[in-house]
């Protein structure tokens, strides 16, 4: 594991795509801090709504630099040498895994630095609670590695680099489309009212009982669901979060494991 570990991140430090990536994180934060600077020339906002987007562009960031950096380990047959050298698969899937999930990770904490260093000294700290910050950090970064585990599994059970990336790709933008109608269900009243004062009349979008129990789960259950609760600083439940992170980490985990256990790489 050691080794497969060394060789990912040898490759990481001559990667193009990842500076690329990591210059991007730290461009849009520093972007978003001067432009908040200006914003409060007018009105005040706090650092709050610059400090906590970075989940929802990581994800789609991710869901693009996994499939391209570990599939070309199918086309320059990496992942063959790898097995006939007699490292175990479910070592190379989980050393695949960590990398990917170190490098979201790191995406995340180099835009939040960005916009500490360059926000904080001309907008001022952070207004939300320090225990309620620190939760919503840890959460979205639980919430990457549920995106990096998603895209791993892709990207590991599928040879073609540019098939596992178009699917990494649609994935992550459908299932931020798909929480976007979720929480429009989930919002929506139980009545609306008639014109012209005519009274109140049930609103079939509105979810009850099981409808909503299991739409609240499937929301909550997503990674790109969760990237957009904690940018939008609408996350509930911060103590339970993460563990919805954890389950999709090792189910889709278990899943890709299986699967490239199975996998005829000749």
């Amino acid at each position: 594991m050691r080794n497969l570990l060394a060789a990912n991140l040898l490759r990481l430090r001559k990667s193009v795509l990842f500076w690329g990536a990591l210059a991007f994180c730290l461009g849009v934060g520093a972007l978003m801090s001067l432009q908040l600077y200006q914003m409060n020339q007018y009105e005040y906002f706090p650092l709050d709504g610059a400090f906590f987007t970075y989940p929802i562009f990581v994800c789609i960031i991710i869901a693009v630099f996994i499939p391209l950096f570990f599939g070309r380990d199918y086309s320059d047959h990496t992942i063959r040498r790898k097995v006939a050298a007699g490292h175990p698969r479910a070592a190379i899937y989980a050393a695949n895994l960590l990398t990917g999930t170190a490098v979201s990770l790191l995406l995340c904490a180099a835009y939040m630095a960005v916009v500490a260093a360059i926000g904080i000294p001309l907008v001022g700290p952070v207004s939300m609670d320090p225990g309620q910050a620190v939760l919503m950090v840890l959460g979205s970064l639980a919430a990457m590695a549920a995106c990096s585990a998603l895209s791993t599994l892709v990207s590991m059970a599928c040879t073609s680099k540019s098939t596992s990336a178009v699917v990494c790709i649609l994935g992550a933008f459908l299932l931020l489309i798909a929480s976007i109608y979720l929480r429009s269900r989930l919002d929506a009243p139980e009545f609306y009212e008639l014109p012209w004062g005519e009274g109140l009349v049930e609103n079939p979008q509105c979810l009850s009982g099981t409808q909503r129990a299991v739409c609240e789960f499937v929301y909550n259950l997503l990674p790109p669901s969760q990237a957009i609760q904690y940018a939008s600083r609408q996350a509930q439940n911060l103590g339970q979060m993460p563990l919805y992170s954890l389950l999709v980490i090792l189910l889709s985990t278990g899943a890709g494991i299986a699967l490239f256990r199975r996998k005829d790489l000749k």
